[in-house]
């Protein structure tokens, strides 16, 4: 998969139902999502991370002076500058695996339920791009699917399917409607060599790899027994 075909897949997305393929639960498809009911969701969301991260690091503002959205899909950026409420916040559409920013432009970054659905190639390009686009001391929090768990034979073949994905393949072969989202794990050490030299301060387990996860994140205590896991990073930039 190239962005090209990821920048696709999105577009197509975001122009079926925008809202319902960014948070998937099942009840709120087909563009039944309440679009008040939908932002709200992204604000309590920010409340669970930034409540975590003031235990970690000195006190961060609840709200900044200016804030920027990037998206791959322009149908996705649309989308969301239709919904904007706020003079000091605007969107980016780009296809690019270098952000269209110069170094050390922000003091925060923040990525939730994206990486984890690109090839480990383009995220680990984009957890670099972060690291270079984020100001000396700024504060790093995004997520990503560990590894899949497999703890018996029936699962293992859960996870064999998860590998292989022949059906999409065979469905993307033949041109047979639009491709699923696909899911990739991002292991820790990995991750870790790519932030280099920003350091890691925190590691969260996340329920983000629900397949209905409608933007309630949770941390957990204990790493799920089946099925993938979810990790929230807080990596800060050294000076």
């Amino acid at each position: 998969m190239t962005l090209d075909e990821l920048k696709k897949d999105w577009e197509s997305l975001a122009e079926r139902d925008a809202l319902g393929a960014i948070l998937t639960d099942a009840s709120k498809t087909r563009g039944r999502w309440d679009v008040a009911e939908f932002m709200s969701t992204g604000e309590a969301e920010i409340q669970v991370v930034m409540g975590h991260l003031a235990r970690l690091t000195q006190p961060l503002a609840r709200r900044f002076a200016s804030c920027v959205g990037v998206d791959i899909s322009p149908q996705m950026i649309q989308k969301a500058e239709s919904l904007n409420q706020y003079a000091h916040c605007r969107y980016v559409a780009s296809s690019d695996a270098r952000l269209p920013f110069a170094d050390a432009s922000f003091s925060f970054l923040y990525s939730n339920i994206v990486l984890q659905h690109m090839p480990p190639r383009f995220s680990e390009q984009y957890l670099r791009e972060f690291v270079r686009v984020l100001a000396p001391e700024g504060v790093l929090v995004f997520g990503v699917q560990d590894s899949f768990a497999a703890p018996d034979i029936s699962s293992r073949m859960v996870r064999v399917r998860h590998v292989l994905r022949i059906r999409s393949r065979i469905k993307d072969a033949l041109g047979w409607g639009q491709r699923n989202m696909q899911m990739h794990c991002l292991p820790e050490p990995i991750v870790r060599r790519a932030l280099d030299p920003a350091k890691v301060v925190d590691i969260q387990l996340t329920n983000t790899a629900a397949k209905d996860f409608n933007g309630k994140l949770v941390y957990l205590r204990q790493p799920p027994t089946s099925g993938y896991m979810g990790k929230q990073y807080c990596a800060v930039k050294q000076p």
